[in-house]
């Protein structure tokens, strides 16, 4: 017996804390060839995005994490044939072939007629499982079916929809084929990995008159489905409970307007086209505008988000000249130094919490239910970064500098610039995005004056830093009258671990470092080598 061997596609490690990740995007199919290092699969993590490289040339044979699945690290994603791709056939993703050596004895005279299945795979019957949703979700209810039995399916082809209480999931078919069992009704409770239904690989389905979608309804309603359905297009979306409400009703599919997601036809619009209204008519009532789905990491935020309401935090506000801090950023470019006022400004937080107010690293913990304040014993200074996405869309990272405060400003500038570099490309792994206990925000740089930002779990305090600028109402005279440019800065900590009154002289310490006190630019000109000009002087 011929021994196929195929190549395991598995999700990499990307990090300590990270153990699962969510199928976000397959590049490719079943059945298409690929590259060495080729991009197969984009999957996302609470702290990261990664892209998931083929690991030979090959052709990909099978696919087992659909898109919206929740997969394990050393999970197997897909199987690729190496060379011509002479694999296995496919089950699909998730599907579980059913091991009867009867039944390809039994079933072996069918191959003689029109709806035999292909050689291979195809004819074998396919378990349809409810997917893993992460490790804390054991079950989930069964929303709606989008197919019924007997339809026939495209490889993934979305065939129902299930809600957990962590998230909504499109279970796609598994593969090509027919559905013929439902297990599980709309509104069951399900358990990951239980058989929710079955399809017959590879085969087409067998003529019939539509039914109600339940396949056991009176006959004269399946007469009426029939009648009602005979035109509506093949790849029509229609939800499973406007199917048989039409079929009830007698209403004709092809005249109704789907107004649900991607044009679905639900039971809305059959009721619209019952009462009488025309198809086109249900399409232009009132919505309550277009809903998106967020995925991935544009998801990891709104959870971050919603867990950072629970930190009871207050906020400190400092307004501060910056004459100092423009001048001595003059003379470090003046000798060919690249620097930025966040350099700066992140450089002296970090030496500020470091050497002054290591408090403002502490950050809580529930320790076996008693309240823990955690130090740990460095400032790790997170940075965060506006990225835009290959779609154009916007997300927040927030890398992290590790043990920024013994760092000499050089080391700190080239480790600042790497980070920032690898948020652009979303080369960061997620290991660069975790542990921060302090982090700096710089909104000013779009013209915001002041913010008070959200703190993340795990961090002790974070800063903001508004615009450069005259004081406001002093923009079109502030030079002519002498007025020195401002900057304010906020520090919104956690109350739990911190105080008022540090927060208040955590600020002055970062500020008088900014105005040159505590040798803070005579050993930064000097680790840079560069020479230090004289104390800048206000205007």
């Amino acid at each position: 017996m011929a021994v196929n061997t195929t190549v395991e596609v598995v999700l990499p490690a990307m990090g300590e804390s990270v153990t699962e990740g969510t199928v976000l995007e397959w590049h490719v199919q079943e059945g298409e060839a690929v590259e060495t290092d080729q991009t197969l699969v984009e999957v996302s993590t609470d702290k990261v995005d990664a892209e998931v490289p083929a690991p030979t040339a090959g052709t990909l044979v099978r696919i087992h994490a659909a898109q919206g699945d929740a997969v394990s690290v050393g999970a197997v994603l897909a199987e690729i044939a190496p060379g011509d791709g002479a694999g296995p056939a496919a089950g699909g993703n998730g599907g579980v072939p059913t091991e009867d050596p009867e039944a390809g004895e039994a079933q072996a005279p069918a191959a003689q007629g029109d709806d035999a299945p292909g050689d291979g795979a195809q004819g074998e019957v396919v378990d349809i499982l409810t997917p893993g949703a992460g490790e804390s979700v054991t079950e989930g209810t069964l929303l709606e079916w989008h197919v019924a039995e007997g339809d026939s399916v495209r490889a993934d082809q979305t065939i129902c929809e299930i809600s957990t209480d962590k998230v909504d999931v499109e279970l796609p078919a598994p593969g090509a084929g027919t559905i013929t069992e439902l297990l599980a009704a709309e509104g069951d409770t399900v358990t990951v990995g239980q058989v929710i239904a079955r399809m017959r690989a590879g085969a087409a389905a067998p003529a019939r008159p539509a039914a109600d979608g339940s396949g056991n309804g009176p006959a004269g309603e399946q007469d009426r489905a029939g009648a009602a359905s005979t035109a509506v297009p093949a790849d029509a979306r229609i939800s499973p409970v406007a199917r048989r409400m039409a079929a009830a009703e007698g209403v004709d599919l092809s005249a109704v307007r789907g107004t649900g997601p991607q044009g679905r036809i639900i039971k809305a619009d059959v009721e619209a086209q019952g009462n009488g209204d025309a198809g086109g008519r249900a399409a232009t009532a009132p919505t309550s505008g277009t809903k998106t789905q967020l995925k991935g990491s544009a998801a990891m935020l709104a959870r971050y988000m919603d867990e950072s309401r629970s930190i009871p935090t207050a906020t400190s506000f400092r307004t501060l000249t910056v004459t100092t801090l423009t001048g001595r950023r003059e003379q470090l470019k003046a000798a060919g130094h690249r620097v930025s006022f966040t350099h700066l400004i992140a450089y002296a937080i970090a030496k500020a919490v470091q050497d002054d107010m290591p408090v403002m690293a502490h950050h809580f913990a529930d320790a076996d239910g008693k309240p823990t304040r955690v130090d740990d014993d460095q400032v790790n200074l997170g940075i965060a970064v506006d990225v835009e996405k290959k779609d154009g869309s916007r997300t927040l990272m927030v890398p992290v500098i590790r043990d920024a405060g013994r760092m000499t400003f050089p080391g700190f500038v080239e480790a600042f610039g790497d980070l920032i570099a690898r948020a652009r490309t979303n080369d960061l792994t997620a290991d660069d995005l975790s542990g921060a206990n302090v982090s700096l925000t710089n909104p000013g740089g779009i013209g915001t004056v002041a913010s008070v930002p959200r703190l993340m779990v795990g961090q002790g305090t974070i800063v903001a830093t508004g615009s450069i600028d005259y004081p406001v109402g002093l923009g079109a005279i502030g030079e002519q009258i002498g007025a020195e440019k401002v900057m304010s800065m906020t520090s919104t900590y956690d109350h739990r671990v911190i105080q008022g009154a540090e927060s208040g002289r955590f600020l002055k310490a970062v500020e008088e470092r900014l105005q040159g006190e505590h040798a803070f630019y005579d050993e930064l000109f000097a680790a840079l080598g560069a020479q230090l000009g004289s104390a800048p002087r206000p205007p």
